[in-house]
C-alpha cells in the first residue's frame, strides 16, 4: 500500500486573487453548499403555481399571516401587485399604481445619447442615461399589507379581511403623505413614510396604533425626523427593539423614546448604502447587505463581512442594473443568498451563498429577481424573470427547472505535495464513506508540472462499489472536480489519493 495524500480543501470557496494563490482551496462550484464541512449539492425547486403572474418579471415579495393564522404572500411584478391568500392568487394593483419596470434600464429619447451621436432630431437608440430605480416595498399592519412604489410615492393599503372578503385592489391609505419611497412599520405599530413629500432625508410616522393618523398634536405621537445625511432614503427594516434606516450613503438606527417625541435617531454606519432594498437580509441575529464596496453586517454595530467570494460578486456585476440585486435567508440551512446581474446580463443571474454558522461561501448561476424565507410559508420562496414563482429545498435538483443538463460540481484551485517541488504517483483515489455510494459523486483530474505550464487532462473517475477507484496519473501539482448527479442526494467528505512520491525530477 502507498502512501496516503488526503487532498480535499477546507470548506468554503475561495474566487478572489489569482490562480495560484488559491491553492488548495476549491475556487469554483455550481449547485453546491457547504454543510458542517461536507460538500452537497442544494436542494431542488418546484413550481409553486403552473401559471405566470401578469405584469413582467418578480421584483419583491413578503409574506405574513392574518388574524386567523392564514398565510398571505404579497407579490410585485413589474407593473402588477399579487396577493396568495386562502389558496388564491389575485391581482390587487390600485388603480394609478407606477412600477418598477424601469428598474435596471437606461433612458432613451432626445437627449438621452452623447453629443454627435445619431441624427439631429432623432430620438436616441443609444443611451449613455440611467433611468432612475423604482423600486417597491412592502410591510403588514396587524392583517393588513401596506406597500409603495417609489414611482408614484403613494401609500397603498390592502385588507384580507375588509368586511367579509379580502379587498379587490389596494387602496391609498388615508392622510398618509405622498412622493414617498418606501414604507415601514416599527415595533411600535407606527407607520414610517420614508422619503416623505419628496423630501429624500425625512421620516414622517403616523400616530402609534392610528396608520390614518399623521398631523402631529399633542394627544398623539406622530411626527418626522429630518435624518442628518448626504443620501436618499431606501428601506427600513426592524432589527431587534429598533428600526434600521437605509440611505444610498449611510445607515442610521432608530429608537423608541416614547413621548413626545417618540422616536430619535442615530447614524451607525458611513459609506455603507445597499446596492439596492432588495439586498438587506435580516436573520436573527443581524442583518446583512451588499454595499458598493462589499457585503455588510449590523449586529449592533456596522462592520464589513469577511468575503472570500468578492471578485467574483464584483468583478462579474452590472453597475447599470445594481438595483436589481435582491437576497433573502434560507434559515433551515444557516444560509443567505445573493443574486446579481453581470455584465452580459440584463436581469440577476449569478448567485452567491453565504453560511453563517460556518462562515463558509459558494458561488453558482441561477436566475432569481426576489426571496423570502420560509416563515408564514413551510419552504423557501422565490419569482424569476418570467413572472413564475418556486418553492425551494424541494425534492433534488432533477425535476427543478432550468437545471438542464447542468450538475453540481465544485472545482479546486492547484493541490500541491509538499512545496510543490515533490512529484505524487497516483495509482488510487480513496473517497470519504459518505460519499461512496455508487454513480453518486465521479472526480476529474487535470495536471501541470509549473504553475503557469501546460495543463494536461489526467481523466475522470466513477467510484468503485468497494470505495476504492484505481487510475494512474502523475503531476507536481493537480487540480480537482467533483461532480455529482441530481437525482439523489449525497454528501462528500475527505478525498485521499493513494500513491507515492518521488523526486523533484
Amino acid at each position: 500500500m502507498g502512501q496516503l495524500l488526503p487532498i480535499t480543501p477546507p470548506a468554503g470557496v475561495v474566487a478572489n486573487g489569482t490562480e495560484y494563490s488559491t491553492k488548495g482551496r476549491w475556487v469554483d462550484s455550481d449547485l453546491v453548499r457547504f454543510q458542517e464541512g461536507h460538500l452537497e449539492p442544494i436542494g431542488g425547486w418546484q413550481l409553486l403555481s403552473g401559471t405566470a403572474l401578469t405584469g413582467g418579471a418578480v421584483r419583491q415579495m413578503f409574506a405574513y399571516r392574518d388574524n386567523d393564522f392564514n398565510p398571505i404572500l404579497a407579490v410585485a411584478t413589474d407593473d402588477k401587485i399579487h396577493t396568495l391568500y386562502l389558496s388564491n392568487f389575485n391581482e390587487v394593483t390600485p388603480t394609478g399604481f407606477v412600477g418598477a419596470s424601469g428598474s435596471g434600464n437606461l433612458a432613451y429619447g432626445f437627449g438621452a445619447g452623447p453629443y454627435g451621436e445619431e441624427s439631429f432630431g432623432d430620438a436616441r437608440t443609444v443611451s449613455g442615461l440611467k433611468k432612475k430605480a423604482i423600486n417597491i416595498t412592502f410591510d403588514s399592519f396587524g392583517e393588513d399589507l401596506l406597500f409603495c412604489s417609489s414611482g408614484d410615492g403613494k401609500i397603498y393599503r390592502w385588507q384580507p379581511n375588509s368586511g367579509s372578503t379580502p379587498d379587490a385592489a389596494g387602496a391609498v391609505l388615508t392622510n398618509a403623505p405622498l412622493a414617498n419611497t418606501a414604507v415601514a412599520v416599527t415595533n411600535e405599530r407606527h407607520v414610517l413614510a420614508l422619503g416623505a413629500g419628496g423630501d429624500p432625508r425625512k421620516v414622517q410616522f403616523s400616530d402609534q396604533e392610528a396608520p390614518t393618523t399623521w398631523t402631529p398634536s399633542a394627544t398623539n405621537l406622530a411626527g418626522s425626523i429630518i435624518l442628518q445625511t448626504q443620501g436618499s432614503l431606501m428601506a427600513g427594516v426592524r432589527y431587534k427593539t429598533d428600526m434600521l434606516l437605509f440611505t444610498d450613503e449611510d445607515v442610521h438606527r432608530m429608537y423608541y423614546v416614547g413621548a413626545p417625541l417618540a422616536y430619535g435617531v442615530q447614524k451607525v454606519g458611513s459609506a455603507c448604502g445597499p446596492l439596492s432594498p432588495r439586498c438587506i437580509v435580516p436573520t436573527g441575529n443581524f442583518i446583512a447587505w451588499l454595499s458598493e464596496n462589499g457585503p455588510v453586517v449590523y449586529d449592533g454595530f456596522v462592520r464589513p463581512l469577511p468575503c472570500e467570494v468578492h471578485d467574483f460578486i464584483y468583478d462579474n456585476l452590472n453597475d447599470d442594473a445594481h438595483e436589481l440585486v435582491c437576497g433573502g435567508s434560507n434559515s433551515v440551512n444557516s444560509e443567505i443568498w445573493w443574486f446579481f446581474p453581470t455584465t452580459e446580463d440584463d436581469q440577476n443571474s449569478k448567485y452567491v451563498i453565504y453560511n453563517y454558522q460556518e462562515k463558509v461561501w459558494s458561488v453558482g448561476e441561477l436566475e432569481r429577481g426576489a426571496w423570502i424565507d420560509r416563515g408564514a410559508f413551510d419552504v423557501p420562496l422565490a419569482g424569476d424573470k418570467d413572472g413564475f414563482l418556486y418553492e425551494h429545498e424541494r425534492g433534488t435538483l432533477s425535476a427543478s427547472s432550468g437545471v438542464g443538463t447542468r450538475k453540481p460540481f465544485c472545482k479546486t484551485g492547484p493541490i500541491e505535495v509538499g512545496n510543490g517541488d515533490r512529484v505524487a504517483y497516483v495509482n488510487r483515489i480513496i473517497p470519504d464513506e459518505e460519499s461512496n455510494s455508487v454513480g453518486c459523486v465521479s472526480f476529474a483530474f487535470k495536471g501541470r508540472q509549473t504553475p503557469l505550464g501546460t495543463e494536461y487532462d489526467l481523466g475522470t473517475f466513477n467510484i468503485d462499489a468497494d470505495g476504492y477507484t484505481d487510475c494512474r496519473f502523475s503531476a507536481r501539482q493537480v487540480q480537482m472536480t467533483v461532480e455529482g448527479v441530481t437525482d439523489r442526494s449525497w454528501k462528500l467528505g475527505q478525498v485521499r489519493l493513494e500513491g507515492a512520491l518521488r523526486g523533484r525530477r
